[in-house]
């Protein structure tokens, strides 16, 4: 991996356990901004909303590596 990528573990929620790669320069300076909302397929969605958005961020004064679902966004 670059040094130009950021590798993240998904905790909770839908996307349990899963990593993923994020280029440095898309998530800023700012370590506390970091995270994501993504809309989820198939089997893991939101049954009611299958457009709503996993949202997954590091908690405060954590790990800016480790994002955890903080619930569905609509």
């Amino acid at each position: 991996m670059s040094e130009d990528m950021v590798r993240v573990t998904l905790v909770g929620g839908p996307l349990d356990g899963q990593t993923q790669e994020h280029a440095r320069a898309d998530l800023g300076d700012d370590l506390s901004a970091w995270g994501t909302m993504m809309v989820v397929n198939g089997e893991r969605a939101l049954p009611r909303d299958p457009g709503a958005r996993a949202h997954y961020a590091p908690e405060e004064g954590g790990d800016p590596h480790v994002w955890v679902w903080h619930g569905w966004v609509p």
